[in-house]
């Protein structure tokens, strides 16, 4: 039971480390895009800025339920 407990920390810890990368990779584009557009409105800024929420979202709901 204890090495199941142990497997899931280390699933949970690695999903919450991939996340941390997303969310630089993420926040760093964002930047670059923000920078070369005229308009914080434009569609590659958005989509960019709503799949770093969506990531941003999954990594709370982990680190809160673990």
């Amino acid at each position: 039971m204890s090495q199941n407990i142990f497997k899931e920390s280390l699933i949970v810890m690695n999903n919450l480390e991939n996340l941390k990368k997303r969310i630089t990779f993420l926040r760093e584009e964002m930047h670059e895009l923000i920078n070369s557009e005229d308009f914080l409105t434009a569609n590659n800024v958005v989509s960019i800025s709503q799949e770093l929420d969506k990531a941003l979202d999954e990594y709370y709901k982990i680190k809160n339920n673990h």
